[in-house]
C-alpha cells in the first residue's frame, strides 16, 4: 500500500450545510458535538488509565473515587477548570461585546 502524495485536508473544502434557521445556532451545535466528541474521548482515556492502574498496581477504583486532591493539587485543578470555562465562553463574550459595541444589545 503506498501513501498518498498529498494528505487529506484537515477541514473539508465547500459549503457547509446549515441545518438551523440561525447559522448562529449551527454554529453553538458544531461547538457542542465538538465538545461532546473530546469529551467522550477524555473519558474513555480516564478509563483506560483506571484499568492499567488496576491490573498492574492493584489499585481499586473505589481508592480512585476516595481520592482527596491537597489543598495545592486542587488550586491547580480550579486553575485548568478556569482557563477551559474562559477558552469556552470567549466566542460568546466576543458575540456579547460586538453587539454592545455596535449598539444591538438588547438588555
Amino acid at each position: 500500500m503506498t501513501d498518498p502524495i498529498h494528505p487529506p485536508p484537515e477541514f473539508p473544502k465547500g459549503h457547509r450545510p446549515q441545518v438551523f434557521a440561525d447559522p448562529a445556532i449551527d454554529q453553538l451545535y458544531d461547538g457542542y458535538v465538538t465538545l461532546g466528541t473530546e469529551l467522550a474521548v477524555a473519558f474513555d482515556r480516564i478509563d483506560t488509565l483506571e484499568r492499567i492502574l488496576q491490573e498492574r498496581l492493584g489499585l481499586s477504583r473505589a481508592e480512585i473515587d476516595d481520592y482527596k486532591p491537597s489543598e495545592a493539587i486542587e488550586a491547580e485543578r480550579q486553575t485548568r477548570r478556569a482557563e477551559l470555562a474562559q477558552r469556552l465562553l470567549r466566542p460568546f463574550r466576543e458575540f456579547r461585546d460586538d453587539r454592545i459595541a455596535r449598539g444591538t444589545h438588547k438588555g
